[in-house]
């Protein structure tokens, strides 16, 4: 009988340590990624796709963030670990009678880590936000850029717009 009682205690201590899985939910939000829309330069308020754009990071160990999409929003990645994000963005990289067009695109910021909760642990939301790009002259495809939003702390804004 003392046996069944301390089976029985040591079963529900074991059980009542347990824990629930320490799952991040998919409907926490963690660091946003940067919204960028394309409009027409000539009519600035119409929406224009980028054809065949290709992103890519300008790091040594460059990554494509973006392959061959036409699109006319994108939505981007900043560096967690640094106050700086630099992209290569290339449009027509599929067609042959129009020879693909780089740009360089630089995003300056603030850092600030905000703690969300044991299981989704930090989130970073990025401040001051400035966007430039290499001007090339009559090479460049990205004719202006413009911060629409200065503060990404979520996904449901347009953060940047670029003419082109």
């Amino acid at each position: 009988m003392i046996k069944k009682i301390c089976f029985a205690f040591l079963i529900l201590l074991v059980f009542h340590g347990c824990t629930r899985d320490d799952i991040c939910p998919e409907t926490t939000q963690t660091t946003p990624l940067l919204i960028v829309t394309f409009k027409n330069a000539a009519i600035p308020t119409e929406a224009k796709a980028a054809n065949a754009l290709t992103i890519e990071t300008t790091l040594e160990d460059s990554q494509i963030v973006l392959d061959n999409e036409t699109t006319d929003s994108i939505a981007i990645p900043l560096n967690t670990g640094a106050d700086l994000t630099r992209y290569r963005f290339t449009i027509n990289t599929d067609s042959v009678p129009s020879l693909p067009n780089s740009d360089f695109v630089e995003f300056s910021y603030g850092r600030e880590d905000i703690y969300v909760n044991r299981a989704c642990s930090f989130k970073t939301i990025y401040n001051n936000l400035q966007a430039s790009f290499e001007d090339d002259g009559a090479n460049n495809w990205i004719f202006q850029i413009n911060v629409n939003n200065n503060t990404v702390e979520n996904e449901n804004d347009t953060h940047i717009t670029i003419l082109h």
